[in-house]
């Protein structure tokens, strides 16, 4: 099953687990980040091919 994880899209690629999000861990914090500040985008992480997708999209591994 795919899990939510929580992503900065600034340079950094920072990927931090629901719990962390949900323990207040909500916003990039590295020094030089594009999103320095910026809030972690929910996404999940797709447990056979290893890509992000948002909620709600279409994820499949058909050609």
């Amino acid at each position: 099953m795919d899990k939510t994880v929580y992503i900065c899209t600034g340079t950094c690629k920072a990927e931090i687990s629901e719990e962390q999000y949900k323990d207040g861990l909500t916003k990039c914090g590295t020094q030089g980040c594009t999103h320095f500040g910026h809030t972690f985008e929910k996404v999940l992480n797709c447990h056979e091919c290893g890509s992000y997708y948002r909620p709600g999209e279409q994820h499949s591994h058909l050609a």
